[in-house]
């Protein structure tokens, strides 16, 4: 009979450390709303997005007589408001519940202190 040789019990770790690393690709967005909705999947898709006013598609000036563009034109915009949407996220319930969560309690450290003075 072969006997077994025992592994050295493995100490076990009291912590462990997330690295963050950052994508290539990666830029700060300043966010106005979300649209989105539930996938057949039943996993939350969202699109978050900034508005501000169009810009221009064209501006057409009439010239004046000595040849310079006059002040005022047509202006061609296509929409009151744009939404820019800066980026489209799909999570799970779990996710949804903890990024609900995180946004719950960086709303309280903002609101709490607001509320005492």
């Amino acid at each position: 009979m072969v006997k077994q040789r025992e592994k050295p019990q493995e100490k076990k770790k009291d912590n462990f450390v997330f690295k963050y690393v950052y994508s290539d690709g990666l830029k700060d967005c300043y966010v106005n709303g979300a649209w989105g909705g539930v996938t057949p999947r039943k996993e939350i898709h969202m699109h978050l997005y900034s508005e501000r006013h169009p810009i221009p598609k064209s501006v057409t000036h009439r010239i004046d007589k000595d040849g310079s563009p006059e002040n005022t034109g047509e202006i061609f915009v296509g929409g009151d408001v744009v939404r820019l949407i800066q980026a489209s996220v799909v999570m799970n319930v779990d996710t949804a519940v903890a990024l609900r969560d995180f946004l719950t309690k960086m709303i309280d450290t903002i609101v709490e202190p607001t509320k005492e003075g």
